[in-house]
């Protein structure tokens, strides 16, 4: 009896010695490994990087094309088997994305998008009694060039338009916006970057997260006549008076602010002042139009003149009229009225100016002869006037200059 258990145990202990690995050969924790082999086949272009890692920390890495990496489960004789998961993370380059996944044992674009330009896919298997569960893979990677939204937008913003491109595709758009004053002249990604006729890799970072790349338009601006007059003065009452030979035409900006500072500037003014003082004429579309008149005008005898020398922003408007022969006739500041009285050997001439004011306001008035005298119409309005000729034959020149301002009443 003692000899039979003797011999059953030595059975079992040889049976046990066959079927369990050398303690030499272990190399994933207990128990002996198993091998699950992947082969990454090849692409059509598009792809940055693949890199592959398991759950076990067998592989760690990036996995080139025609390459074949190794990931290992471990497997237990008479125990639960151990489960490896196998991971590759495929990262496009810019402009790409993957849109397919094949190849041997494999699920058939069973891949997840992740953000950016990353993609994943994982295999699972599973080790026990020294063999793996899962079969060899072999896979191949689909890319295309990904869509972008070109919005063409105008200087407020709103959308005009758009197109789709990818890369190294034609960038066209037959969308012209306008503005008054120039000239569109091509789209731009930001303020100094032009967009290129062909979408390139260097617009791929004006991109927003929608694949959506904004655009606005450049424009240059056009320039318009500008036509200075030169007078001599005011010709008995005439608003703009005797015309010079001299008068200039130039192009000028759009939008450009002519007034004496620029006139001065561009050499413009030398003996000369600008009708209406130093306001702001903005060039158009139609141009622009500015009156000068000599800083030192000729007096001649037997005319009167009255020189509109300033106001404030309280005075709206200013007017002239020579008893019945004109009515309601313009004046600016600098501007000289010149009124003959040759012709009244007996009589005279009076020429009354009605200033029209703010609300709220009075009018100050201050004449160079101290005749600071004029009249509250009741409407806004006031009046002054000015008296001159009689029985005296050659009569000599005479000069009023008036300074307009204005109080709360």
């Amino acid at each position: 009896m003692k000899k039979q258990t003797l011999k059953r145990a030595a059975a079992l202990t040889l049976a046990v010695a066959v079927m369990a690995p050398a303690a030499s050969a272990l190399s994933w924790k207990d128990g002996a490994p198993a091998n699950y082999n992947f082969t990454y086949g090849g692409d059509n272009g598009g792809i940055a990087k693949v890199e592959a890692s398991d759950t076990n920390g067998t592989f760690s890495g990036t996995v080139e094309a025609g390459q074949t990496i190794t990931t290992q489960t471990g497997t237990i004789v008479w125990r639960d088997s151990y489960t490896n998961v196998t991971t590759f993370t495929v990262t496009t380059e810019p402009g790409y994305e993957l849109v397919g996944l094949s190849g041997t044992n494999v699920v058939e674009d069973d891949f997840r998008y992740d953000g950016g330009n990353t993609y994943t896919f994982s295999f699972t298997d599973k080790g026990a009694e020294a063999w793996c569960y899962g079969k060899d893979v072999s896979f191949d990677l689909v890319t295309d060039k990904t869509m972008y939204t070109i919005t063409f937008a105008n200087e407020d913003g709103n959308e005009l338009g758009f197109i789709t491109a990818a890369l190294d595709e034609p960038l066209f758009t037959s969308i012209v916006p306008e503005k008054e004053g120039y000239t569109f002249s091509r789209w731009m990604l930001n303020e100094t970057t032009a967009m290129p006729d062909t979408f390139t890799a260097d617009m791929l970072k004006y991109a927003d997260e929608n694949k959506n790349i904004t655009v606005t338009p450049e424009f240059t601006v056009n320039e318009y006549p500008v036509t200075i007059n030169y007078y001599v003065n005011n010709n008995n009452g005439v608003n703009g008076g005797t015309l010079e030979s001299k008068t200039d035409n130039v192009m000028v900006p759009y939008g450009t602010t002519i007034n004496e500072a620029w006139l001065a500037e561009n050499n413009r003014l030398s003996g000369y002042k600008m009708i209406g003082g130093d306001h702001d004429v903005t060039v158009g579309v139609d141009g622009a139009a500015i009156d000068l008149v000599k800083k030192e005008a000729v007096f001649e005898e037997d005319h009167a003149y009255f020189t509109y020398e300033s106001k404030d922003d309280g005075v709206l408007s200013v007017t002239y009229g020579i008893e019945d022969k004109r009515e309601g006739v313009n004046v600016d500041v600098n501007e000289t009225i010149r009124m003959s009285y040759s012709d009244y050997l007996w009589g005279e001439k009076t020429i009354t100016f009605t200033v029209q004011v703010a609300d709220g306001k009075t009018l100050v008035l201050n004449c160079s002869d101290g005749s600071n005298e004029f009249t509250d119409n009741g409407d806004g309005t006031y009046t002054f006037a000015f008296t001159r000729g009689g029985t005296m034959i050659n009569k000599p020149a005479d000069h009023i200059t008036f300074a307009l301002s204005t109080v709360e009443k």
